[in-house]
């Protein structure tokens, strides 16, 4: 029993706590007003009496005012109070016909017939009308025509007492049926137009919240587009100002987009050319202007292409769509992409050229040493056969490595400390003919021991690549510093040095074969080091300033034993030192 009387405890709780709560609907707030007014119109009509009362020195009783404003004033309490827990609709009905009760109460003591106040009942069937529409408007005209009918019936006929304001001749049944059939009229025709006119009203409310819905339902697809967009999205007015930057665009250029707007293109780090109105002439048609330019942002170039499309804004004043996006990784993709195009077409000469010159040239070379010995020539002639040798082994060794870069050996994939290596290659590299005492070569690895997997040859050969062309872009000294950081899944070697720079067109044939800015060099060297980097899974990239230096980022995972197949297994231990 206690726990049965718990669960019906609680279970009301619940259900008084729901019939307490507030309705907030539009019907709901329209009654709460129909109550302020009410009680405000009474007290007014109450204070006009009571002027006009002391004005006219009449001595006509007004009990009857003081009745009807009490009779209000608790009628707007139990509204606000009890009210609140029956059904809107019936408490609106009830509201109203309590409010025709009070003005039929008040067209009675204020002269039945000829009461000054008989167009209250048009008011409040004027609200019924807006708050309940044609069937409301319809009833409560219905029951102000009956309570107005009985009223004056039962007062002609002397059923009720002859109000003390009534006019003094009584009026006839003439005059009578002709004033209730004017009123019933009136209450009718007030109930059908106001009804016709609150119907057309809802009507128009609800398809303009329809049509709110659906601008809303718009407004929050574009704004997802337009959030969810990657690339960059401006649109500016006549004047190059901004009016909107969505959140890709104001990360590509670095700034907040709130604090874009209102100002000019080339105040938020967008630069466009200088024949804006020239530009958006041409964007007029279907087709957009289209072009490319170059940034500086952290010191690094960046590529921005954009597009741009003459608008209309809302005031029909000239305005720009411009949509943009970093084209910079894009433009590294064309270059490794050419720069592939350029192995495919390299290594199918590779097999042939081998041949047909390495034979010759190691026959060339050793009948020059037979001759040398055989015969007894002169320091001059000797000196020439010397040329020949040297010259046919350099060959010899550019065709090696042409070989090595079309063709490379195979990869023994194990586990090895990179950082320590790292410090190795530059102990032997300052001990080089590269290094000069103007050179400083300075390591920065943390951790000082970090394992990679990877081919343990093939890494201290890029390291050493790397490093002998950073020193031949400081042929007068300067200084190399080659940093060792573990970068989460990657290892990441960078090397600055201190040079001459390259130029942009230097820069895009960095990785080019046979292409070289240095002397004696077989421009061969950096693109071995990309095809190491890019057949160990890793990523290298190149930036240079003319006249400041160059810096040379290699990132390697450091775990490849996914890579190493069962043979190299079995083989890498042998690798690691």
């Amino acid at each position: 029993m206690r726990g049965g009387g718990g669960s019906w405890s609680s279970t009301n709780t619940a259900g008084a706590r729901n019939l307490l709560t507030v309705d907030e609907s539009p019907l709901r707030r329209s009654l709460f007003w129909l109550t302020a007014v009410r009680i405000v119109v009474l007290f007014l009509i109450l204070l006009s009496a009571i002027l006009v009362q002391a004005g006219s020195g009449a001595e006509a009783s007004l009990s009857y005012l003081y009745g009807i404003c009490a009779a209000a004033v608790v009628l707007s309490f139990f509204d606000w109070t009890l009210g609140r827990l029956l059904p809107t609709r019936a408490e609106a009905y009830l509201q109203i016909l309590g409010d025709l009760g009070l003005v039929c109460v008040l067209v009675y003591s204020s002269g039945g017939p000829s009461s000054v106040f008989t167009f209250l009942y048009l008011v409040v069937i004027g609200a019924a009308a807006f708050l309940l529409f044609r069937t409301g408007a319809l009833v409560i005209a219905s029951v102000a025509a009956l309570l107005h009918g009985l009223m004056i019936e039962l007062t002609a006929y002397d059923v009720l007492p002859r109000p003390a304001l009534a006019a003094a001749p009584r009026w006839g049944a003439e005059r009578i049926g002709y004033n209730l059939a004017i009123t019933v009229t009136g209450f009718y025709g007030v109930a059908f137009m106001v009804s016709y006119l609150s119907e057309k009203l809802r009507t128009a409310r609800e398809e303009l919240g329809e049509r709110q819905k659906a601008l809303s339902r718009i407004q929050t697809l574009y704004a997802s587009v337009i959030a969810s967009m990657s690339s960059g999205l401006v649109t500016t007015d006549a004047d190059e100002r901004v009016t909107f930057l969505n959140q890709a665009g104001g990360d590509i250029l670095g700034i907040v987009p709130s604090r874009a707007v209102g100002r000019r293109l080339n105040e938020i780090g967008l630069p466009l050319p200088s024949d804006w109105k020239e530009i958006r002439q041409r964007s007029r048609g279907r087709e957009s202007f289209r072009a490319e330019i170059d940034l500086e942002r952290g010191g690094a170039r960046r590529v921005l292409g954009y597009s741009v499309r003459a608008l209309k804004d809302p005031d029909g004043q000239d305005a720009a769509l411009v949509v943009f996006q970093d084209l910079t990784e894009v433009k590294k993709l064309e270059r490794q992409a050419r720069f592939n195009e350029q192995l495919a077409a390299v290594g199918e000469l590779a097999a042939g050229i081998a041949h047909e010159i390495r034979n010759p040239l190691a026959s060339i070379s050793g009948s020059v040493q037979v001759l040398s010995h055989e015969l007894s020539v002169g320091s001059a002639e000797r000196r020439l056969m010397e040329i020949i040798v040297s010259e046919s082994n350099r060959l010899s060794k550019i065709l090696e490595e042409f070989l090595r870069f079309v063709r490379p050996q195979e990869r023994r994939v194990a586990v090895f400390d990179v950082a320590g290596n790292i410090q190795e290659v530059l102990d032997l590299f300052r001990l080089s003919d590269e290094v000069s005492d103007a050179h400083a070569i300075v390591a920065d690895v943390e951790p000082a021991a970090s394992p990679l997997a990877a081919d343990r040859d093939q890494i201290r050969q890029i390291i050493y690549n790397v490093a002998k062309n950073a020193v031949r872009a400081m042929p007068e000294g300067g200084t190399l510093t080659v940093e060792g950081r573990e970068d989460g899944a990657w290892y990441s070697i960078k090397f600055r040095d201190t040079g001459r720079g390259m130029s942009d067109e230097e820069l895009a044939r960095v990785f080019t074969p046979f292409s070289t800015a240095f002397d004696g060099g077989t421009g061969l060297g950096m693109a071995i080091v990309r095809r190491i980097v890019e057949d160990h899974g890793g990523a290298i990239d190149v930036e240079s300033t003319p006249g400041e230096g160059t810096t040379v980022t290699i990132l390697l995972p450091r775990d490849n034993a996914a890579r190493v197949t069962p043979d190299r297994a079995a083989a890498a231990p042998e690798a690691v030192s």
